[in-house]
């Protein structure tokens, strides 16, 4: 058997090659992208992690500490056993962006300067760079994974772009290294509304016996009050990685269909060619069962090969991603064992869909087989046999061009659904800023203590008292805010949208905003009556009250770079909330983040695929017709004439399977979002990057063939392919 596979080696190397390429980069790619899901899991276990260094108890209030429930708990405290000490803190919360795909809120604790140490010193965490908090301000330390997962430097303010538990502008003024993900500030961080509570420390051994004991007690005082420690944080865990673990699965069965059709396609080409060579084995007494055994064993020996060499070169591509996304972006590398096994499904799957197509040719008897080596099954089968244009003969009769066919075709689907998806969700957030593009909203609790520097004052065109409505929108991954501002009747005549007196209690909304508040996408509005202004455009929309009571102001203006000097302010005012066009910008960035990166390594993987099936489609198509390009040579046709028969083919098949492709998807996505996504905004519906992203990738599958073609045809000899 090794004897056979050597000489088989030796006649076929470069299909053995490529079949071990194509599994190799399957397998490394699907290692990869199970490696970026699971480093979100292992970014939330760091996070989680502190609470397997202290036990936290809290409670939400809104109005600072309540007495009665410290009361309570100090009581409980004193007669649980193992507790060491208990020390009082109020938390803020902030938002770790794991790539855009989501935020994982993580802790920053209230505590005193004198409690520094400690808390350093039971985290197994150091300052790594930068200076200790002051009391009474907004100054925080945190991990410094955090600080580059939100693009912050130190001495830098820190805001808050999306809803969480505490939302507000802080200065980082240190970063921690650490096995664990949290924050330190100083006393009164929640200022005044949020989360309070005590961090509970106990003796050696005893961590997860305390947080039984409190849990089982609070339980008892029917108190108001959560317990997060060791044992609910791997409950927690546990959780979230399943969802991980099954982000990781629909990965690799996503990116393996890719790689399987395309080696199902090779398997299947050389399968065919072979029968000759199965007839002749069967002829000097080989069993169908025996011809199995041994094709099998090929595709199992060529399968490992490639599962060793892609774990090998996803490891190293790992390694590289370390250092240049993961780290930069502030995630963690988790275990890749989980990745590694789950990449087994490549091979496994084209070892199984190989035995089946052996199967097929192998239950027809030897003159069958033989018959079967001399068969041209084209296309669209022999309908076109009596064509006018000789040189769409070949690719219309026969398989040639059927593998590269069906892999141009994927790859228009890949390119235009992932286009799509990314359409519908960055539609609804860009055009729901429309409005903030020549005007920022800044929003305060101390609003008459608010002055604008004179240069903003002189550049803005008006300036409106104003409160601002926060709505959700549907998206087709989960929901988006939608901002509205609200103003009086008598400021509203500032605004240049109206070209008349608007009336009070009457929402001004586009078209599109329209017909999504009578579809009931967009809910929580309160109003008499909605008109339709034609001078607002996208998703825009402005409420004119009689008379309101503003919590920020509204900023108009013609120069755009005001908005910029507008967010200089907001940053040094500490306590000051904005929104204008970069909020959404950088929400746009959040929504597509993740799913762009996920898109453009799936896309870019089909495309190295149609690479390596057009050469190798080329590449064979061109030696099986040596025999016709030596007689075209003899009677009289040129190199540059038969390589343009070759680009005439080519572009026919690329040209005419990306069409379908995109066709088909662009009419499927049409159907499917007229019957389920009704309620969606979506304004795209042809993509002029898909076409373009399209017609590039073809074109250069195109030329690739094309110069392979031209190379190979140029080496041949007509006398010496006739002798042959």
């Amino acid at each position: 058997m090794l004897k056979y596979m050597w000489l088989y080696l030796r006649r076929r190397p470069g299909r053995i090659l490529v079949f071990i390429f194509v599994v190799a980069l399957g397998v490394s790619m699907s290692l990869v992208i199970s490696s970026i899901f699971l480093s979100f899991g292992e970014t939330r276990s760091r996070i989680a992690k502190i609470n397997e260094s202290w036990i936290t108890v809290q409670y939400l209030s809104e109005s600072g500490r309540d007495e009665s429930i410290d009361n309570s708990l100090t009581e409980i405290f004193e007669d649980v056993f193992g507790l060491s000490d208990v020390i009082p803190v109020d938390i803020a919360y902030l938002g770790y962006n794991l790539f855009g795909s989501a935020r994982a809120n993580f802790p920053v604790y209230g505590i005193k300067q004198t409690e520094i140490s400690r808390m350093l010193r039971e985290s197994n965490a150091y300052i790594s760079e930068g200076t200790v908090f002051s009391p009474g301000t907004n100054e925080i330390i945190v991990s410094d994974s955090f600080l580059r997962a939100s693009g912050v430097d130190l001495k830098n303010v820190y805001e808050e772009i999306s809803e969480m538990s505490s939302v507000g502008l802080y200065t980082v003024v240190a970063s921690l290294e650490g096995p664990s993900v949290f924050g330190l500030g100083p006393s009164g961080i929640s200022r005044g509304k949020g989360s309070f509570g005590f961090l509970v420390f106990a003796e050696d051994g005893f961590l997860m016996a305390v947080e039984n004991e409190l849990r089982s007690r609070i339980i008892g005082e029917e108190l108001s009050v959560s317990i997060r420690g060791p044992v609910s944080s791997r409950e927690a865990l546990e959780r979230q990685y399943a969802s991980y673990y099954l982000g990781v699965f629909l990965t690799n069965l996503f990116v393996s269909l890719v790689f399987i059709i395309a080696l199902t396609m090779l398997n299947s080409v050389s399968i065919r060619e072979r029968r000759k060579e199965y007839a002749i084995l069967t002829a000097i007494g080989h069993s169908p069962a025996s011809l199995k055994v041994r094709l099998f064993l090929e595709s199992l020996y060529q399968g490992i090969a490639g599962w060793i060499l892609g774990l090998l070169a996803g490891g190293a591509v790992l390694s590289l991603f370390e250092d240049r996304f993961f780290t930069p972006n502030g995630l963690y590398i988790g275990d890749s064992a989980v990745s590694s096994i789950c990449t087994l499904f490549i091979p496994f799957t084209t070892i199984v869909l190989s035995q089946i197509l052996i199967g097929r040719h192998l239950r027809r008897d030897l003159v069958g087989l033989l018959k079967s080596s001399e068969e041209r099954v084209g296309l669209l089968k022999n309908r076109f046999r009596n064509v006018g244009l000789p040189w769409l003969q070949f690719p219309l009769r026969s398989d040639g061009y059927r593998s590269l066919f069906v892999n141009i075709t994927a790859l228009a689907v890949l390119v235009t659904v992932f286009g799509l998806l990314l359409s519908s969700l960055t539609d609804t957030v860009r055009d729901s800023g429309w409005l903030f593009d020549q005007c920022s909203y800044i929003q305060t609790s101390a609003l008459e203590e608010i002055r604008l520097p004179e240069e903003i004052s002189s550049k803005s065109t008006a300036v409106l008292p104003a409160d601002l409505l926060e709505l959700d929108v549907k998206l087709m991954f989960g929901t988006s805010k939608l901002f509205i501002p609200v103003v009086s009747t008598e400021h509203s005549r500032l605004l240049s949208i109206f070209d008349e007196d608007p009336s009070a209690g009457t929402l001004y909304v586009s078209r599109s905003l329209f017909d999504l508040i009578v579809n009931g996408s967009v809910r929580g509005l309160d109003y008499s009556s909605m008109e339709v202004l034609p001078n607002l455009e996208s998703l825009a929309g402005v409420l004119v009250q009689d008379r309101i009571e503003s919590a920020g102001l509204l900023v108009l203006y013609d120069d755009r770079d005001l908005a910029g000097e507008m967010r200089s302010f907001a940053s040094e005012a500490g306590q000051v909330e904005l929104v204008d066009k970069k909020t959404f910008e950088l929400k746009i960035r959040a929504e597509t983040q993740f799913m762009g990166l996920i898109s453009s390594i799936i896309i870019y993987l089909q495309y190295i695929v149609v690479i390596i099936i057009g050469l190798v489609t080329v590449t064979r198509v061109t030696l099986a017709r040596r025999s016709e390009i030596s007689i075209r040579n003899i009677l009289g046709q040129s190199r540059d004439e038969i390589g343009l028969l070759f680009f005439g083919e080519l572009s026919l098949v690329l040209f005419l399977g990306a069409a379908i492709g995109y066709l088909l998807t662009t009419i499927c996505w049409q159907i499917f979002r007229s019957v389920f996504l009704r309620g969606l905004y979506i304004s795209s519906i042809v993509v002029p990057e898909t076409l373009f992203r399209i017609s590039v990738m073809t074109v250069i599958v195109m030329l690739a063939g094309v110069i392979t073609a031209r190379f190979l045809i140029s080496k041949q000899d007509p006398i010496s392919i006739i002798e042959r």
